[in-house]
């Protein structure tokens, strides 16, 4: 029951990839004819961040971060799920993670990591535009930021040191090897069409998602909304589990 739950999910967190802000080179999906390709605009997608006022029969009230008030509209096909405290200590070879990550592509460093499930892999794979992770709009930052995602298999693990710097992004892999000595960790992650070098510093929040169900919603649980177009309602309610702050 838990696997199957699980699978769902997959469907509902695959819309994370769905933004506004995609460089220009990830904005469209090519689909491939006999005679040439064609480019499809992703449904666009809308994420929230905040805290849950209440629940009404279709619909959940949220007090965003930047102090705003949110109505998110859900469904029967709504997705939900616990966002649970995990650690790199139960990283292994061959994960697949997620990270939002600031700094330039070059350069870039975990702001947050979640290790998926393995019914969960592959997942939004590929390199495209994010927005403020909610490990810094929680704190009141981050609010010029620009921000990006990349979902893909983490290849190499070391351990290195460096400097957050203002800029997001997110990138979701498969882990590889284990290496590296006290300090901070680096990952090695490839997507489909190319790689990333992540920086994941101490501190770094590292979370999974368990599947759960809408009745665990509660006043002032903490949450992470991903809403599209092309749906009536929310595809995807992350929930913090414990009071824990979803920081995607």
């Amino acid at each position: 029951m838990i696997m199957k739950r699980l699978a769902l999910l997959s469907g509902a967190i695959a819309a994370f990839g769905g933004c506004s802000k995609l460089p220009s080179n990830e904005a469209n999906t090519t689909v491939a004819t006999s005679k040439s390709a064609v480019s499809m605009p992703a449904p666009a997608a809308t994420r929230e961040r905040g805290i849950l006022q209440s629940v009404a029969a279709n619909s959940l009230a949220l007090k965003t971060y930047d102090d705003k008030s949110v109505t998110v509209p859900i469904a029967a096909d709504t997705k939900f799920a616990w966002v649970v405290a995990s650690s790199l200590a139960s990283l292994k070879s061959g994960d697949f993670v997620g990270t939002a990550t600031t700094g330039p592509d070059n350069a870039l460093r975990a702001a947050e990591l979640v290790i998926f499930p393995e019914s969960m892999r592959g997942t939004g794979e590929g390199h495209y535009g994010w927005d403020v992770p909610g490990v810094v709009a929680a704190t009141g930052g981050g609010g010029s930021a620009s921000s990006g995602m990349t979902n893909g298999t983490v290849q190499q693990s070391g351990m290195t040191n460096g400097t957050v710097q203002p800029q997001s992004g997110m990138t979701n892999g498969t882990v590889t090897g284990g290496v590296g000595k006290p300090g901070e960790t680096t990952l090695t992650i490839g997507y489909k069409g190319g790689t990333a070098k992540v920086l994941v510093p101490a501190g770094t929040p590292i979370v999974r998602f368990e599947p759960t169900e809408r009745s665990v919603l509660s006043k002032g649980q903490k949450l992470f909304v991903v809403q599209s177009s092309d749906a009536p309602g929310a595809k995807f309610v992350a929930i913090g589990k414990n009071g824990l702050t979803p920081p995607m």
